[in-house]
């Protein structure tokens, strides 16, 4: 309880969702990036069926979302499944489109992960300053 029985004015933050959580698993800022190419080029081109098909054989995506741990779950969180005929291949489902709300929540994730590692490497620094002082 705040002061004289108010409430708080900063809320705690709200419980991530279940693709949040994980897309936010994912700690590679080169994946996020490929993963938020491929939900903005489904959202703005629903019907091109170029961008609801994704090869993990191909080499950008095999590098970063192959890779990357946690990042085919995060996939599958957001809707792509892998296609029963080639399991080499993530495919959206007919009747499943994207929002700019998918691409949010992995841009999201992306300047998070960014400002951690800023964070993380300028505490770094200071450590190393203060050791060698």
């Amino acid at each position: 309880m705040g002061y004289a029985g108010y409430v708080p004015a900063k809320l705690p933050p709200s419980k991530p969702t279940e693709v949040e959580a994980a897309v936010q698993a994912v700690k590679s800022v080169e994946t996020l990036e490929v993963m938020g190419k491929l939900l903005y080029n489904c959202a703005v081109s629903p019907r091109e069926d170029k961008f609801r098909r994704v090869k993990l054989t191909n080499k950008k995506v095999a590098d970063t979302i192959g890779s990357t741990h946690g990042a085919l779950e995060a996939m599958a969180a957001l809707g792509w499944v892998a296609e029963e005929a080639n399991p080499q291949e993530l495919v959206v489902r007919e009747g499943t489109f994207f929002s700019m709300k998918e691409v949010r929540i992995v841009e999201a994730a992306k300047e998070r992960l960014q400002k951690d590692m800023r964070s993380s490497s300028s505490k770094n620094l200071a450590a190393m300053v203060s050791v060698q002082a």
